[in-house]
């Protein structure tokens, strides 16, 4: 799904990483650790949009699709006054008026074969999202991260831990075909990194995620990623296997 050979990138000839080599397959749930400063969330960068860096090597991303994001802040952007359910419903209500405003326009359409594409088009993305069980899946997710009775309060109104749980089911909603999260972790309270624990676990796709979070590390992932001093290693297994490797 994403494989790099002897990447490397840095700035006026001082290396951030160094012909490094990685692969992630699909469904992999994947931690990639390392101290401060090291380029883990440029490393992500370069994955996400590789088309801002200038780098050498070979950098390969079959499949993935749309990536989703989530970053380690949780940013209050645009009606913070909608409720959480609402914001959740967003994306599958524009998907729906989308689909509708197809359906009106070939009423009276000339060119059919272009609104038929876009139909079916439309259509792949709703199956891909299961935008016909939305509103099942969302309940689903909020009951998981244990913020069922949170459905109805307005966005303004959560803690930023509560929002920064809400913003990664909003992406994991979307099933982007790779989810990178840049310390998702930071500034939750125990009780809000229990149900980021839970949420990674139920998680069905790819995961990339940067975290120093020792209790994520030991319940949430099958492959690590270390980067250290301009190099990185990958292991297959757990960091408490990882550990004692």
């Amino acid at each position: 799904m994403i494989h790099a050979e002897k990447l490397t990138f840095g700035f006026n000839s001082t290396y951030l990483f160094q012909n490094i080599a990685f692969t992630l397959e699909e469904n992999c749930h994947c931690a990639l650790i390392g101290s401060n400063g090291t380029g883990k969330t440029t490393l992500l960068g370069l994955i996400r949009e590789p088309e801002h860096y200038v780098f050498d090597g070979k950098l390969q991303l079959e499949g993935t699709g749309r990536i989703g994001y989530v970053s380690q802040f949780a940013i209050r952007e645009g009606d913070q006054s909608v409720t959480v359910y609402d914001y959740l419903c967003q994306d599958f209500w524009e998907l729906e008026r989308a689909i509708n405003d197809v359906c009106l326009e070939m009423e009276s359409a000339e060119d059919m074969d272009t609104l038929m594409d876009r139909y079916q088009q439309l259509l792949d993305e709703s199956d891909a999202v299961d935008a016909d069980n939305y509103e099942v899946n969302i309940r689903k997710q909020l009951k998981l991260a244990e913020l069922e009775d949170k459905a109805s309060l307005e966005l303004e109104n959560l803690s930023g831990g509560e929002l920064k749980l809400v913003q990664v089911i909003r992406q994991m909603l979307r099933r982007p075909g790779l989810l990178i999260m840049d310390e998702p972790d930071v500034f939750l309270d125990f009780e809000n990194l229990n149900g980021l624990r839970d949420l990674i676990n139920a998680y069905k796709g790819t995961l990339l995620v940067v975290t120093h979070s020792r209790y994520l590390l030991a319940h949430c992932f099958d492959r690590i990623w270390h980067l250290e001093n301009g190099d990185l290693q990958e292991f297959d297994g757990n960091f408490t296997e990882y550990s004692y490797c």
